[in-house]
């Protein structure tokens, strides 16, 4: 729809289209604004589900807070009511092992009153829903009842018709082997913070910790050295310029670590200038191996780029492990199949 700039000059009459237009220019320039910064300004920041209920067939949220691919913020903790709980709905073929939820909100259609009045049924979703509340005086005690415009949200699913509605991927279910849904732990959503996969922020902790225990590893290799020569011989060099890229990127991955809401694009790019330098090291990869930004679908960005820089880390300095093949003796204790000694465990 167009949006217009009101001209706010003395003697005009005011009419509620004013006011709806210049509440829709700020909204337009927040966005465009947004996009200066990244072009994936909207995804998931915190999502919860109720997982007893979703044993039971139905998809519930206790907190919600992301935004839409149009800039709309949803947030069910300070202004927003949370979608009606809603049955798991199933393709037409009924044969499916996993479905998508997604979080909808009708998208606002011209020529038409977008609000859903209390007293009037409507044909079609709308954007918003007619709420009367009582609204506190910031400055005084006094409470006036209010209409305000909730938003209209519902659960969609991926394989529905989802045209007239502005969405975002929050979860994907899995059949539970008992006639319910479980949530996929796997399944990573467009996220507007890093901080909203809990999956992901695990995987970097698990980085950061290889990091550390390589450049470790390395320091010693190097005071070794130099305490037989003034520095690194000749075969040492391919050493030097690792501790040199650990060192650039593990400083950085660290703040990620202690600090995860930030855009998920800024992890990546970190994250790939890392596997960039460790390709410096293989001789059988090239920089196709690192996978590119994919923010509607980050599972197929994040997981693969972690197991790559493992990989990397690996081959340019291997692990000071030994695998050893175990036999459990007991509830509390294994027994290696080509050593002599017992090693106790729990």
């Amino acid at each position: 729809m167009k949006i217009y700039r009101p001209l706010w000059n003395e003697g005009a009459l005011l009419a509620p289209q004013q006011f709806q237009q210049q509440s829709g220019w700020e909204s337009f320039s927040r966005a465009g604004l947004s996009r200066l910064y990244s072009p994936f300004p909207w995804g998931v920041e915190r999502v919860e589900f109720n997982e007893a209920l979703l044993a039971s067939d139905r998809v519930q949220v206790q907190t919600l807070r992301l935004w839409l691919p149009d800039g709309t913020l949803v947030d069910t903790q300070n202004s927003d009511l949370p979608p009606e709980p809603r049955e798991v709905a199933l393709p037409d073929s009924g044969q499916v092992e996993s479905v998508t939820v997604l979080i909808a909100l009708p998208v606002m259609q011209p020529g038409i009153v977008n609000v859903q009045m209390e007293t009037v049924s409507a044909e079609r979703p709308l954007r918003y829903r007619e709420e009367w509340v009582a609204v506190q005086d910031l400055f005084g005690q006094e409470e006036e009842p209010m209409a305000v415009a909730r938003f209209n949200l519902a659960f969609r699913f991926d394989h529905e018709s989802n045209d007239a509605w502005q969405t975002c991927a929050v979860a994907r279910l899995l059949r539970d082997g008992q006639g319910g849904w479980r949530q996929d732990p796997d399944f990573v959503p467009p996220m507007a913070m890093f901080s909203a996969s809990s999956l992901l922020r695990e995987r970097l902790v698990l980085l950061n910790r290889q990091l550390r225990s390589r450049r470790q590893r390395l320091m010693a290799m190097r005071r070794e050295s130099n305490d037989r020569m003034a520095d690194f011989a000749v075969a040492d060099v391919s050493l030097f310029w690792l501790l040199n890229a650990l060192n650039t990127h593990a400083r950085v991955l660290t703040e990620f670590e202690r600090f995860p809401a930030r855009h998920p694009e800024q992890v990546w790019a970190e994250l790939a200038r890392l596997a960039g330098s460790l390709l410096t090291f293989s001789l059988d990869r090239d920089l196709d191996a690192i996978p590119s930004y994919d923010h509607h679908a980050p599972e197929n960005t994040f997981p693969p780029l972690f197991e790559l820089i493992s990989e990397l880390l690996e081959a340019s300095l291997p692990s000071r492990v030994v695998a050893v093949n175990m036999t459990r003796l007991d509830e509390q204790t294994w027994k290696p199949r080509r050593m002599k000694q017992t090693v106790a465990g729990r």
